[in-house]
């Protein structure tokens, strides 16, 4: 579509909005539109757009700025001689001087303050006076003074004031825009990992090496070992193991054969394989997460709407001051070369661009950092939150422990086999995900009990508590002792072969059938790497940890001595975990609380959390009930999120801090004096610095 026909056109280089006669060009099939000759020339070197093309437009702009800028300086250091010191200009040169800097100065004025009247109008149409205004007023100002003085011949210039100002704000601004660049660079460099070309294989076994860029969904590509994964796909030909840590956290490598699919960012270790596409490259994994964070990124946060009031508070605070010291100077004084200067300095100095980016770059920076380590952190104002949490509620199975238990006992009454009761136990569990349904499946596998083809009908799952269906017309039950208890069936263990309560300490899963008790499955678990550091760590924090856990209590004492959380709560259904919650934070309603689960089965608790943090996400990305996502089952990453949200706090109350200070000493100097237009610019840019060097070292 003609970029024209849209409602509103923006800049292709820059994205400042433009409403008519833009200068367009034909990109590919389509018309652009350039804010200016400066975006068009810009684009034209560079070939780049969006940040990265913002930044290099910026920089273009300044180069520019600087030439002529200089320029002005040089032939104006002659006006600084003849007022200061003992050059003399005649009268017959100084009016040519003065238009020869006009000249000069007129490409600064166009091209560094044109875009930004066009960004301070769309502003206004908002209501809202911006800090281009700020700039735009104070160079505008000089250079109108400047041109009457030119024009009439009475009165100084200040040429060299208003080219200054628009370079080295333009300066500031690519330093920003630089910063923030780089602070996104570790989420869109995610793609930047994958090769850019991959072998397709063509009608009669031939071979093509063609862009990423062009594959399509049907193509059958070459996938070689000991090369990142670039695509998504199924697997039609070939085997061999795939490291997916990437998306999953696992170091093991994951063994890949037809049928299975394969995802991009992954590494290749040895498997020679050929994938078909399934789905276009935007839907591709590494694409999603790219897409998701730069959603995100977009959004602002409440730290960023509450520096946004402030700023439309404090700027027409400015400008009133400005306004009126220059009338004092003016009116009462009689001085108007210095009413021009005071107005000046204090319109500039006082530009609050620290504060505009205070909050926003430090956030981008820790949503970077969190991608990098494989967190997907849904919004910004999450990280702001997690900071101030004093209580992480833990789900236990699949969370603190590996997703599959081991099954190491097999209780049975003395007329069943131990082989019988596992059959029925994998056929029920066959039809449901659940890490002890996996322990069960795989011992039946291991046996081969699944080889006869016995059928379960009437099944039903009973969320959190077990399941139940009929087996050649005798109905089985599998599940919790709470969920037996409630149906009326015995848990007593003491009729079992070999029972023996002294030696077993595992979690327990009892079996009956037409409410007989027949059997029960003893299993035990593994704690999750880091795990036990992760709540040391936790402990040294001062943050409370509490476990809530569908297991009874001989399962709860048994994580309670290896983690020895501040609290633990067993024997809960997935509503008992949402009521606890509930009921911390009517008691805790200033102090948020997080909920760190698997994001299926704990889907409730963590919607009902400030924060919920759903683990091992993998390819599916995101979880609707979760916060945060983390694409891994690191344990340690929690701690690593707390410690990272805690630090972008400290940078933002830091510069914020900064920015106050700063403005509010900046503005003394400017009102006496002390400083004149330019320092007042170069003190701007020195805040800003400040600001950025402090919120990337995140």
């Amino acid at each position: 579509m003609d970029a024209r026909s849209s409602k509103e056109i923006t800049c292709y280089q820059c994205g400042l909005p433009l409403r008519s006669n833009p200068r367009t060009t034909k990109i590919g099939e389509i018309e652009e539109s350039f804010c200016c000759a400066g975006c068009f020339i810009v684009y034209k070197i560079t070939g780049t757009k969006g940040d990265e093309g913002l930044t290099q437009a910026l920089l273009g702009k300044f180069g520019v700025g600087v030439l002529f800028s200089m320029n002005v300086m040089m032939i104006s250091a002659l006006f600084y001689g003849a007022e200061y010191g003992s050059i003399k200009i005649s009268p017959v040169f100084s009016t040519p001087i003065r238009y020869i800097l006009l000249c000069f100065s007129m490409p600064v004025i166009i091209l560094l303050g044109y875009p930004l009247l066009k960004s301070s109008i769309e502003s206004l149409k908002q209501r809202i006076l911006g800090t281009e205004a700020l700039i735009l007023i104070g160079a505008v100002s000089a250079f109108a003074i400047s041109v009457k003085s030119t024009i009439t011949g009475v009165g100084e210039v200040y040429f060299e004031i208003s080219t200054m100002i628009l370079t080295l704000y333009t300066c500031g601004r690519y330093l920003d825009t630089r910063a923030r660049f780089r602070a996104s660079e570790s989420i869109k460099g995610l793609s930047a990992l994958l090769p850019s070309d991959v072998i397709v294989l063509r009608e009669n076994n031939t071979k093509e090496k063609i862009a990423l860029s062009e594959v399509k969904i049907g193509d059958q590509v070459i996938l070689p070992p000991g090369e990142i994964i670039p695509l998504d796909g199924i697997v039609i030909d070939g085997y061999g193991s795939i490291n997916e840590s990437f998306l999953t956290g696992e170091s093991k490598p994951v063994y890949k054969s037809v049928g299975n699919e394969v995802f991009s960012g992954t590494l290749n270790i040895n498997a020679n394989i050929i994938v078909e596409i399934r789905k276009s490259s935007d839907e591709f994994v590494i694409k999603r997460i790219e897409r998701l964070m730069e959603r995100i990124r977009g959004n602002p946060s409440r730290i960023k709407r509450i520096a946004d009031k402030i700023t439309a508070f404090f700027i027409p605070l400015i400008v009133s001051l400005s306004l009126g010291s220059a009338l004092y100077w003016l009116v009462i004084m009689r001085q108007p070369s210095t009413a021009i200067m005071r107005m000046l300095s204090i319109l500039l100095i006082s530009c609050p661009c620290a504060f505009g980016i205070a909050a926003p770059l430090a956030i981008w920076k820790g949503l970077g950092e969190g991608a990098k380590r494989g967190v997907i952190i849904m919004g910004a104002d999450i990280l702001e939150i997690l900071s101030r949490v004093k209580t992480i509620f833990f789900d236990k199975t699949g969370t603190l422990t590996l997703n599959t238990l081991s099954l190491s006992k097999i209780y049975r009454m003395e007329y069943m086999k131990e082989d019988d009761i596992l059959q029925i136990a994998a056929l029920l569990e066959s039809h449901f995900k659940h890490p002890l349904s996996s322990s069960i499946l795989d011992e039946a596998l291991n046996r081969g009990l699944l080889r006869e083809h016995l059928t379960v009908t009437n099944i039903e799952s009973r969320q959190g508590m077990g399941i139940e269906g009929e087996i050649q017309g005798k109905r089985y039950y599998i599940g919790s002792k709470m969920w037996f208890e409630s149906l009326g069936i015995s848990t007593d263990m003491r009729k079992f072969a070999d029972f023996n309560p002294a030696q077993d300490a595992g979690i327990l899963v009892y079996m009956a059938k037409e409410k007989e008790l027949i059997g029960c499955f003893s299993f035990t678990q593994t704690l999750r790497h880091g795990v036990k550091e992760a709540f040391e760590w936790f402990r040294e924090q001062g943050i409370r940890t509490v476990i809530l856990t569908g297991d009874g209590i001989r399962g709860g004492l048994e994580i309670e001595k290896l983690i020895n959380p501040d609290e633990i709560k067993w024997g809960l259904l997935p509503e008992d975990k949402v009521r606890e919650i509930e009921a911390y934070k009517a008691a805790h309603s200033k102090s948020p609380v997080a909920m760190v689960g698997d994001g299926i089965n704990d889907a409730p608790a963590l919607e009902s959390a400030h924060i919920g943090i759903a683990m091992g996400c993998g390819t599916e990305l995101t979880r609707e009930s979760a916060k945060i996502n983390l694409l891994g089952d690191d344990i340690t990453l929690i701690a690593y999120l707390v410690h990272l949200s805690k630090k972008v706090r400290r940078k933002i109350q830091v510069n914020f801090f900064w920015a106050f200070i700063y403005n509010l000493i900046g503005i003394g100097f400017a009102v006496n004096g002390t400083i004149s237009p330019l320092m007042a610019v170069l003190a701007m840019i020195l805040s800003s610095l400040f600001v950025i060097g402090n919120s990337i070292k995140i």
